[in-house]
């Protein structure tokens, strides 16, 4: 198996240890459609499988901490893929504008970023408990594993994001990536890096070079 499929067996017998049997896997296309489900922000050929990190905490985990209360809802970015170098990625599609004014929507993505990695967190520290070992997690240092082998990306709408778009183009000229200051208490805290694209970059720069 690769390093995604040892992600996703890791997921399933954690899930089937509480009797729960979903169905949590998407497409990079599918999990990029906007909130009001007129829009996907990414329509590329290559259509990765990923896995619906909305679908598994909303459907899966939910279940199993059964504590959490509806009003109360797991933020959750919306897709998570793991490469064969197992460089993991959490992926948000916002097709809103990411402003310096409307700080609840950066609030929102910090938050989505914190939640997603305890619940990963979490379910392989469960299955370490079970005895059940990752070959690609270390759960002895998650700390120092995430330093050095998770990124988040937030992917915008170009034409709500001009500001965000002209940044991302004039570091990609430059052969870096574009961290907005709201994302930089990711990139310096917890991850590897934090980053954000615009669609078209998204395609070019991740999903164009991206292998399992």
């Amino acid at each position: 198996m690769n390093n995604f499929e040892i992600f996703k067996d890791t997921v399933t017998r954690y899930l089937s240890g509480y009797g729960i049997s979903i169905s949590y896997l998407s497409t990079l296309h599918t999990s990029s459609l906007n909130d009001a489900g007129d829009r996907y922000l990414y329509n590329g050929g290559l259509d990765y499988e990923t896995v619906s990190m909305d679908i598994l905490a909303k459907q899966g985990y939910k279940q199993v901490k059964r504590t959490l209360p509806a009003e109360n809802p797991i933020n959750t970015a919306d897709s998570f893929l793991v490469n064969e170098a197992n460089e993991w990625f959490l992926i948000e599609f916002k097709d809103c504008p990411v402003k310096a004014e409307k700080q609840s929507t950066k609030d929102n993505i910090i938050k989505k970023a914190y939640a997603n990695w305890y619940m990963i967190l979490d379910i392989f520290y469960t299955m370490m408990e079970r005895g059940d070992k990752s070959s690609i997690f270390d759960v002895r240092n998650p700390v120092k594993f995430a330093e050095e082998h998770v990124t988040y990306i937030l992917v915008c709408s170009k034409d709500k994001n001009a500001n965000l778009y002209n940044q991302v183009k004039n570091h990609a000229l430059m052969n870096q990536n574009y961290t907005p200051p709201f994302m930089r208490r990711l990139k310096d805290y917890i991850f590897k890096d934090a980053y954000v694209y615009t669609e078209d970059f998204f395609e070019r720069k991740f999903v164009n070079t991206f292998a399992y």
